[in-house]
């Protein structure tokens, strides 16, 4: 017969605060990470948002012309 107690209170709380502590930890390594590389992050997104705006453009301007 499973034990259906209710866990204490003060130990959900704990369990609470571990699990914040370790999203704030996962969070600052995660910031720490993406500032080490955010130079080629940036780059990549412009190159990407040039070319999807070149295949646009060129739709658009041979669209028009037929």
């Amino acid at each position: 017969m499973p034990d259906d107690t209710p866990t204490p209170t003060p130990m959900r709380f704990f369990r609470a605060c571990l699990l914040i502590l370790g999203g704030i930890v996962a969070l600052w390594l995660a910031l720490e990470l993406l500032a080490q590389f955010w130079g080629w992050v940036l780059l990549i997104v412009g190159i990407a948002l040039a070319w999807w705006c070149a295949v646009v453009i060129y739709r658009y301007w041979w669209g028009r012309r037929f």
